[in-house]
């Protein structure tokens, strides 16, 4: 497994140095336009620079699925297939090495923001850390209300949902490359992705239905309430509450985009 994760390392640091640099740039050259404070080249700046810092993540898992599909099914790909282990090895050495990148990205987009947030808060007045107080803010919010326990499940949720991305779009590669989808070329993973977004989106509406918990206010803590999907659509007014309903739809696509991937890889794919 070290040796695979050092292979895609090498495979894909030219890319990803690419996204880190350009997100450092584009982030510079903002905050440096949102330090002027003109009217209206501040705004764009400041624009530019968190548009950087939230692209980061998206940016780089995009680039790693792109190299997925190149190293596994493009003209790259049989060499991949002849390496002497199996296939299902070979797709958790590029899904944990998607994982720790996309983490890596976190801690870049915090640290750009971070960087960036005095020249920022000088242009628009409001002073050092601008950018970081609506987080630091809900951060702090979120500690008062919640148990220690609620603060690490919705830190895991959040880190969760960043991370499903590449294993949707490992799936979509994977499957979408096999016959007969594979006769479309790159059109192949697209349909594959598009319907897993419809499946997704069709889990997650039901999964509000049978999982009817919401975290909400009660007594000045954060706590887990009832939240009646369609009962708030016939009210129309939006509850005061976070479903959370969504969560287990959202994981159990993701494990079924592992499972199937894993599947592929070794029944479909491997040459050993």
């Amino acid at each position: 497994m070290i040796t695979l994760l050092r292979h895609e390392l090498v495979l894909t640091r030219a890319m990803l140095g690419v996204v880190g640099g350009a997100a450092v740039l584009v982030a510079a050259v903002g905050a440096l336009f949102a330090a002027t404070g003109w009217p209206v080249l501040a705004p764009v700046g400041t624009m530019l620079t968190v548009g950087a810092v939230f692209a980061v993540v998206p940016a780089a898992q995009i680039v790693l699925a792109v190299a997925y599909w190149q190293s596994s099914y493009g003209r790259r790909g049989y060499l991949t297939q002849t390496l002497p282990v199996r296939g299902s090895s070979i797709y958790w050495a590029k899904t944990v090495w998607a994982w720790l990148v996309s983490l890596a990205g976190i801690a870049l987009s915090l640290g750009i923001a971070l960087a960036v947030s005095p020249l920022v808060g000088t242009g628009d007045g409001t002073g050092r850390g601008d950018l970081f107080r609506p987080l630091r803010e809900g951060w702090a919010r979120l500690v008062e209300m919640a148990p220690a326990w609620g603060v690490v499940a919705i830190v895991v949720a959040v880190v969760s949902l960043v991370l499903i991305w590449p294993v949707q779009y490992f799936f979509a590669a994977s499957i979408g490359s096999q016959a007969p989808l594979n006769r479309l070329g790159v059109g192949g993973p697209v349909v594959v992705w598009v319907g897993v977004y419809l499946v997704t989106q069709v889990a997650t509406f039901a999964s509000f239905a049978l999982v009817p918990l919401a975290i909400g206010v009660d007594d000045g803590r954060l706590s887990i309430v009832r939240f009646a999907v369609f009962v708030e659509m016939v009210a129309g007014t939006p509850a005061d509450v976070m479903p959370i309903g969504f969560l287990p739809a959202l994981l159990l696509v993701a494990l079924v985009c592992v499972v199937w991937s894993v599947r592929s890889w070794n029944r479909r794919v491997s040459l050993v």
